[in-house]
């Protein structure tokens, strides 16, 4: 089991939150649920969403460990500086 998904479970109440809260919570510059699913469903956003009890009308959740996988994915990818890069040395 990873951090992520430990930090998570401490966070929510519940195993799978709904979209609408983690959008808010983690994507708070898409204002709607439904541009949010779009987003996802052209493949912008990599993360995996479901509807309980496989009802169109039923709200779409994210199950906690989808989250975490997306989390660590976006945490990887962010390039970081390297310690060899010297950026200082276009100060003289």
């Amino acid at each position: 089991m990873n951090s992520t998904l430990d930090q998570l479970r401490r966070e929510w109440s519940t195993p799978c939150p709904t979209l609408s809260a983690v959008r808010q919570r983690y994507f708070p510059h898409i204002k709607t649920d439904r541009y949010m699913l779009h987003e996802i469903n052209a493949g912008h956003i990599p993360i995996r969403y479901t509807r309980l009890h496989g009802s169109i009308r039923s709200a779409p959740v994210i199950y906690l460990h989808d989250l975490a996988d997306y989390l660590d994915a976006m945490g990887t990818s962010i390039e970081r500086p390297s310690p060899t890069h010297d950026y200082m040395r276009r100060a003289k």
